[in-house]
């Protein structure tokens, strides 16, 4: 969290948070809300991996310095007892069973998901698809562009993804390995290894501006 807080990831992260595009559809998605959840899928194991910890630090420094984002609830079928209870004692909920991304979205809520599988992405989109839940939903994980235009996978596996294309209002999330933290051995090496965590990550919103 401390070495995130003063790189120039969080710096431009937060500044993109508060640009009209983003900023007004956060508004639109809450509503008469004060807050919205965070539901955080695939955050892995954190204690034996660099990336997922960044990740988790994300996390925790957004709910701090955005009184828009409330409760945190966790799943990772990956997690460790030790992890559950770090999460627990930095506020977290954890999950007691897995959803699979089925989780419909009765009221305002951002599902973190980082580098989660695909089926999780469109199990999520189809669990709110027949009802205004999907208008609830925001999603901050791997970039629904991609997958559309990739053909690394079945159609059939993104078959959401791609129909909810043309409604989709996506957003990059800005990451560049030259600004992240400074550490004494191996620069590059290290530099490289932590933009891995949040590279190719779009903010995702399914409700058009009026």
């Amino acid at each position: 969290m401390d070495k995130l807080e003063g790189s120039q990831f969080y710096h431009d992260f937060k500044d993109q948070l508060q640009t009209p595009q983003i900023y007004e559809r956060l508004r639109i998605v809450l509503g008469s809300a004060s807050t919205m959840k965070m539901v955080i899928y695939g955050i892995g194991n954190f204690e034996s991996y660099e990336n997922p910890n960044y990740q988790l630090g994300l996390t925790i420094l957004m709910q701090r310095d955005f009184k828009w984002i409330g409760d945190i609830e966790v799943f990772d079928p990956a997690l460790s007892m030790n992890e559950c209870q770090v999460l627990e004692a930095l506020g977290c909920s954890v999950l007691q069973y897995n959803e699979y991304g089925r989780r419909k979205a009765l009221k305002p809520t951002l599902f973190f998901m980082p580098h989660c599988p695909i089926m999780l992405y469109d199990n999520l989109l189809q669990e709110n698809w027949k009802s205004s839940s999907l208008r609830n939903i925001v999603i901050l994980g791997n970039s629904f562009d991609n997958y559309v235009s990739s053909g690394s996978c079945s159609p059939h596996m993104k078959k959401y993804i791609m129909l909810a294309a043309t409604f989709t209002n996506e957003f990059e999330v800005k990451t560049n390995s030259n600004d992240y933290y400074e550490d004494s051995k191996d620069d590059r090496l290290i530099r490289r290894r932590r933009s891995g965590a949040f590279h190719h990550s779009s903010w995702h919103f399914f409700t058009p501006l009026m």
